[in-house]
């Protein structure tokens, strides 16, 4: 009875797996791991998540993030900076339109006189009627379905415009001055790098304004400089050839001169504000 209880006894062993790799042509063994069921379970996660991580940080780091529906591409962020741009300068000049029908409409009716409508929004309130007036010109914020929009388009398409909304509300709206150009921002923060594709390339205004100041640095280049509505002064420097002249008009997007590529001459482009210099590509959609 004791031999066949000890014959009846079985050992529970852990089961083990092995991955052997062999040579084909002479079946010599090249590489074998052995492992038991939580070393494999263990490997299988690890792979896993490794596989995970490469994958997000080659979408994120890389431009194949702008196959993915809620990514745009650089073309399209710039047009929709532009579109943007746009709609908001269309908007204000509406708003002035109507105000400005408004106060019409208020005269011949007689609910405003014509001395009322002489008085600033920002200055003192002088009578009953200039009251009126202040409270008839002065332009509305934003409305609510257009905050809602704001809000929802940027969770949707990981794309911010209220970043530069206000920006763009209160800057005049420039154009780039140099055309079918790279763009980089330079060493600081009021600097950018521009660098023109073709070798001749026309030079613009961003903005109608006068030209105040033009002369010929030391590098041989010439040197224009522009007064904007608002305190705004835009200048360029680098310029082959001109064409204006001080104290002459220009208008946005007119052509002020002519750039030339030289590596000793880079074209060079500062915006400023009451003397005080400002980020060009906070201002203007290149």
């Amino acid at each position: 009875m004791k031999k066949q209880k000890r014959n009846n006894i079985r050992f529970k062993t852990p089961k083990r797996y092995r991955l052997s790799l062999f040579n084909e042509n002479s079946l010599n063994r090249i590489w074998t791991i052995k492992m038991g069921r939580k070393s494999l379970l263990l490997l299988l996660v690890v792979t896993a998540l490794a596989l995970f991580s490469a994958g997000i940080m080659l979408i994120s780091l890389t431009p194949l993030r702008t196959f993915l529906p809620g990514y745009l591409t650089g073309s399209e962020r710039r047009e929709l900076l532009q579109v943007d741009a746009r709609v908001d300068s269309l908007t204000h000049k509406l708003e002035i339109s109507n105000n400005y029908l408004n106060n019409v409409r208020g005269i011949m009716t007689g609910e405003l006189s014509v001395d009322s409508l002489l008085v600033s929004p920002k200055t003192e309130i002088l009578s009953d009627s200039a009251s009126v007036a202040r409270d008839t010109i002065e332009l509305k914020g934003k409305s609510q379905a257009e905050i809602d929009f704001v809000k929802k388009y940027s969770e949707r398409e990981n794309f911010v415009l209220e970043d530069r909304h206000k920006l763009l509300a209160e800057a005049p709206l420039f154009v780039p001055p140099v055309k079918n150009a790279m763009i980089e921002p330079g060493k600081t923060a009021t600097t950018v790098n521009i660098e023109p594709k073709e070798n001749v390339t026309g030079v613009y205004a961003i903005n109608r304004g006068f030209v105040v100041d033009q002369y010929i640095s030391e590098d041989g280049r010439f040197v224009v400089i522009i007064q904007h509505l608002d305190g705004y002064l835009s200048r360029y420097g680098g310029l082959s050839r001109l064409y204006t002249r001080i104290g002459a008009s220009v208008d946005a997007d007119s052509r002020i001169g002519q750039y030339t590529k030289d590596s000793k001459s880079p074209f060079q482009f500062e915006l400023r504000r009451d003397g005080q210099e400002l980020p060009p590509l906070d201002y203007i959609p290149f």
